[in-house]
């Protein structure tokens, strides 16, 4: 197939917020090569011509928080195995749209298979990825199965240049690294050019956290000490301080962050899924059929709640709206978001999880629009990729072919009708044929 024409296509542009009607999209080697009014421009003659009539066109999304599983071999599961599950991993974030993701907790496993999609070998999004978890001790005992310990800061210095040197895009830091290796983190990784993502240490707080430009922080974490209002000497809990804030401590925040250039990935979908007590009694939506066995098996596995006490559950529920708040703050004063949603945890199926994240931005305030633009230009931007994120030419024509317009209603991202990624036009239906193994 020497070109991709979609002729009479709605045009979404994420930064101005606008769907141009009845236009035509000419792709050609994996980037857009042209761009115009149809009745202007003609495809070329070789061109494999997809009817956009009626719909709308936007870039591929990026999940900017997720876990690829398999992330290692292991009993009864060997590296072939484990790829192989990986593969379908990719295709099930294809099949809603998902082209980017940014891994999470990477092993050479991922690294592998970030190489298979870059040179063509497998078809699915583009992979980048974080080394291992960096930890000075492990806040929950599965986290060592992909989390490295870094116990004085000379060890933090070698494991980011060993990342470095692996091949990983980010080093990720977590919850107990202890104040002076993760100075010794920050400073290494900006000697040697390697961003830092991730969770805030609970002895450098957001204060420490802001002042070190930490790259990206997920979660929200630590936000939740510091928007409470409550007198420093009140013993002060894990996620409470959400319940104790006000409209403007929490703009104050979004300022500093701001200001700072720290972005955040909320993944508000993870928090909304820990269930309460009493939401324990509800009835859950069921695992989607047309998965993988092996990861349906994984998903209903894969509750974070026993992380969690009750206690916490019930105060991270009270505090929803508050984070919610937070989100839309952080987008008042355009710090910078991304959209992530943490999958496979808490049952999150890929790629729809991330759906579900922008629908979630959208109930916090943030226009359809803006909300888009998280999982797309800006995502790109943030990664440093100057050609994707957007529909225009010299872009990757990472693609999504919708049957309506998001920009009028989110929820119109579940209505698609095929995706390109990589040169591959996928249409839906061979999309799910692929997933099923046919």
């Amino acid at each position: 197939m020497s070109s991709i024409a979609f002729v009479g296509v709605g045009v979404v542009d994420v930064e101005a917020g606008q769907t141009r009607d009845r236009q035509t999209v000419i792709v050609r080697d994996k980037y857009i090569q042209d761009l115009g009014p149809t009745d202007e421009l003609q495809p070329p003659a070789d061109a494999f011509q997809i009817d956009g009539r009626g719909k709308v066109l936007i870039p591929g999304l990026a999940d900017m928080h997720v876990h690829i599983t398999p992330h290692a071999p292991s009993p009864g599961v060997d590296e072939d195995e484990a790829l192989r599950r990986a593969r379908e991993f990719l295709l099930v974030c294809l099949a809603s749209g998902v082209t980017t993701i940014r891994n999470m907790a990477g092993t050479p496993l991922h690294l592998k298979l970030r190489d298979e999609v870059a040179t063509g070998v497998t078809i699915g999004p583009r992979i980048l990825s974080c080394g291992p978890v960096l930890e000075t001790r492990f806040t929950f005992a599965e986290l060592a199965e992909f989390g490295e310990l870094v116990r004085t800061p000379e060890e933090g210095r070698i494991a980011v240049r060993s990342h470095k040197l692996a091949g990983f895009d980010f080093i990720k830091v977590y919850n107990d690294i202890d104040a002076n290796i993760y100075d010794a983190i920050i400073d290494e990784a900006r000697r040697t050019g390697i961003p830092v993502v991730g969770h805030v240490a609970f002895q450098k707080g957001l204060d420490g956290a802001l002042a070190a430009k930490q790259d990206s922080i997920e979660h929200l974490r630590s936000y939740d000490f510091a928007v409470d209002t409550r007198s420093r000497d009140t013993p002060r809990a894990r996620f409470e301080g959400w319940l104790y804030t006000t409209p403007q401590r929490i703009s104050e925040l979004a300022e500093r962050t701001a200001e700072a250039g720290v972005w955040n990935a909320p993944t508000l979908v993870v928090e909304r899924s820990l269930r309460t007590d009493e939401e324990m009694n509800e009835v859950r939506a069921p695992i989607p059929d047309e998965l993988p066995g092996w990861l349906k098996h994984e998903l209903e596995a894969s509750d974070l709640e026993p992380l969690f006490t009750a206690t916490q559950r019930e105060v991270l529920g009270a505090g929803r709206d508050a984070r919610a708040a937070m989100v839309k703050a952080l987008d008042d004063v355009r710090a910078g978001l991304l959209a992530g949603s943490d999958c496979p945890g808490c049952r999150l199926v890929p790629g729809r999880s991330l759906l579900r994240e922008l629908e979630l931005f959208v109930d916090a305030g943030l226009s359809p629009a803006r909300a888009l633009l998280t999982a797309t230009a800006s995502a790109q931007q943030f990664l440093g990729c100057k050609d994707a994120g957007r529909i225009a030419p010299g872009m990757r024509a990472d693609l999504v072919l919708l049957n309506n317009d998001p920009l009028v209603d989110i929820k119109a991202l579940h209505q698609q009708a095929g995706v390109l990624v990589a040169g591959h036009w996928l249409p839906k239906d061979e999309l799910a044929q692929r997933l099923l193994g046919n």
